[in-house]
């Protein structure tokens, strides 16, 4: 028996009575809700009647501008899709709060924050599960917003919010509503843009980043979010939910901002001859859109930026790790353009720091060797390096200049 029979007969094995032959069918429509699954009306959510059964969800919209439109390509910040430029209509941005952080079938979505621009406003549509018995109807519902959209945006959904959801859509039989999206996590080009100026890229020490502010209360700490649900389950009366609805909407409103702060530097990468943003030619920001380019291929416009970010000076760099992180992706980069006067420029303020670093004696070395032909200096930092085989062939070529300068003085 093949590997294919056999699934089909475990599939009729473990059949419901009732079940049609079709081993994956469409959601059923659902029993009247003998209950009422009595939500409480302090937290503002609707009830809609759907093919697959009742679903609760709140609207709201919100001032917030939207990217650039269309979205410029995005290469270099994200890893994938990142040549797709939708417009922003096109773009959905997902967030989920679920009963546990590990993942697996264990763990439910208890809510799904989906939202779009619709002009000048973020519409948020927050999709909330009163009870397990609702899961398969909210997961019909999500995935039949999903089809308007070409791209879904998340902040680290790429490795928890979109698998998992993928994961209860399998289980309750729900067709993948994400399987014809581009998906791209922001905190991807959260740590590539500011991972460099930031002690953590959480989604939130970035919002307070780019808007100077942090959030207000009315929140909930992520980590009390799970037990707000089942607490609910328990006794009916809300407790936290609404902070954990106000926080998931916060969310959506915090991957607009950032997802509108990715587009501007997508539309600045368009032209590799233009000069970092303001904002951005301090050293960590220069050093952040150097490596971007880096990612790009753009060599030319890569030196520019690091050229930009030595200059600009160590403010912002006191971290002696990061210092050296830099001085490393400098002189490769730079090295690339022939840029020999920053380069050791650079090596001499790493050697004035660090005098005994042997990667900097050989980069010095390598440099006063092949580049500005200065063979004793090469000579006295392949010594601090260890570089035994460049040493001996220093001393070699050191001695056949010696040779070369007595023979001419007695040719004289």
């Amino acid at each position: 028996m093949d590997l294919r029979s056999r699934l089909a007969r475990l599939d009729r094995l473990t059949r419901r009575p009732g079940e049609a032959g079709d081993p994956a069918p469409r959601p059923q429509p659902a029993a009247p809700d003998a209950t009422g699954a009595d939500v409480p009306a302090e937290l503002g959510l609707s009830r809609e009647e759907t093919a697959a059964g009742p679903v609760w969800h709140r609207d709201s919209r919100d001032p917030l501008p939207p990217p650039p439109d269309p979205l410029p390509g995005l290469r270099g910040l994200f890893t994938r899709h990142a040549r797709l430029g939708p417009r922003v209509g096109e773009i959905l941005l997902l967030d989920t709060e679920t009963t546990g952080l590990m993942g697996g079938t264990g763990t439910l979505v208890f809510l799904v924050g989906l939202s779009w621009w619709e002009g000048s406003e973020l519409r948020t549509r927050q999709y909330f599960l009163p009870g397990p018995g609702h899961e398969a109807a909210l997961l019909a519902a999500v995935a039949e917003r999903c089809r308007e959209f070409r791209a879904v945006v998340t902040y680290n959904g790429a490795s928890f919010d979109l698998p998992l959801l993928r994961t209860r859509c399998l289980l309750n039989r729900v067709p993948d509503p994400l399987a014809h999206l581009a998906d791209w996590d922001l905190l991807v080009p959260a740590r590539r843009l500011w991972g460099r100026r930031l002690a953590d890229c959480r989604q939130q020490s970035l919002e307070t980043w780019l808007t100077g502010a942090a959030r207000r209360g009315g929140d909930i700490d992520g980590a009390r979010i799970p037990q707000a649900w089942f607490d609910f389950l328990q006794t009916g009366e809300p407790g936290l939910l609404g902070n954990v609805l106000t926080h998931n909407r916060r969310d959506m409103l915090g991957m607009g901002r950032i997802l509108a702060a990715v587009g501007e530097i997508g539309v600045w990468l368009g032209d590799e001859r233009a000069e970092p943003p303001a904002a951005w030619t301090d050293r960590p920001g220069a050093w952040a859109l150097g490596r971007v380019r880096e990612r790009r291929r753009e060599t030319r416009g890569a030196a520019d930026c690091f050229g930009v970010a030595w200059a600009a000076g160590w403010g912002g760099l006191e971290d002696p790790v990061a210092r050296r992180r830099f001085r490393r992706d400098a002189i490769r980069n730079l090295k690339r353009r022939r840029r020999w006067d920053v380069v050791e420029q650079i090596i001499t303020d790493g050697l004035d720091c660090e005098p005994g670093d042997r990667e900097l004696h050989r980069e010095a070395a390598i440099l006063y060797e092949h580049r500005l032909g200065d063979l004793p200096r090469a000579r006295r930092h392949a010594e601090r390096c260890g570089d035994t085989h460049r040493l001996a062939r220093l001393e070699r070529r050191l001695a056949a200049g010696r040779e070369g300068r007595s023979a001419h003085e007695d040719d004289a």
